[in-house]
């Protein structure tokens, strides 16, 4: 049985991945990126974005990292290829109603924290998580009819075991938020390979990621896909903060419309 089928019977759905990893010196942002839609859409969605990799001759799971390099199964494409993929992957997420969620830490004023504040924060990754988990319990609060949310992460070792982990994290948060607690319905990781929407959330956290890693910090014009997903935010932006980003500032909204 498929995690689709198998959750329990939530109005809404909501999908979640990171982009990168926290400790690699190489990056100056993390990025939690999710996506939250109806269960119903998600099941929708689940046959279009099967169909359009079986179309282009893709074998899943797909990782957008691959994609964008066109390496391992994308090795030799071509431009028009990639385009036409990533059209159709943005069409199905686009057709479920999928609500884009982003959470972002600049790494640089993270490590410049004092010590002990960042024993208490863990990890760049706990401190994206409680603002990502958040909005979207808010945006699904807000839409019409209103419902809670199953909330799907995507599996990381490092996050998921020991004491302090992702989960209890957000049981503390549930407990601690009695309010936004009646949309919060259950928390679960899963694995990309077995669950399409964790895929559409990987192709979500790496346009967040690039974004802010190469396109924004070198004043260059969004790239297509984030400009979808910016546009699919817009759309509910009155309803919750479509991408917060942390930095030496405290938590700012930021305006979709910045490079």
């Amino acid at each position: 049985m498929s995690l689709l089928s198998s959750l329990s019977s939530p109005k809404f759905v909501s999908y979640a991945d990171e982009t990168g990893h926290s400790k690699d010196p190489q990056r100056t942002f993390f990025c939690l990126a999710g996506l939250v839609a109806r269960e119903e859409s998600w099941k929708a969605f689940d046959l279009e974005w099967r169909a359009a990799c079986a179309e282009e001759g893709v074998t899943l799971p797909f990782h957008m990292k691959d994609l964008a390099a066109f390496q391992e199964q994308f090795q030799g494409w071509s431009e028009e290829q990639r385009r036409r993929l990533l059209g159709k992957l943005v069409a199905a997420i686009r057709g479920a109603g999928a609500v884009p969620v982003g959470s972002v830490v600049s790494v640089n004023d993270y490590n410049a924290f004092p010590p002990n504040l960042r024993t208490k924060l863990k990890d760049p990754y706990f401190m994206a998580l409680q603002p990502l988990t958040w909005n979207l319990a808010v945006a699904a609060s807000l839409e019409m009819p209103p419902g809670p949310v199953s909330m799907v992460y995507a599996y990381h070792p490092e996050h998921s075991h020991g004491r302090g982990n992702s989960e209890e994290l957000w049981q503390a948060f549930r407990r601690g938020n009695p309010i936004i607690a009646h949309f919060m319905e259950s928390y679960g990781s899963a694995e990309p390979k077995d669950c399409t929407p964790l895929q559409a959330a990987d192709l979500w956290a790496y346009e967040l990621g690039h974004h802010f890693e190469v396109i924004r910090s070198a004043g260059m014009e969004p790239r297509w896909p984030f400009k979808q997903f910016v546009e699919m935010g817009l759309k509910h932006s009155f309803t919750h903060n479509f991408i917060t980003l942390h930095d030496r500032k405290g938590v700012n909204v930021w305006a979709a419309t910045r490079k």
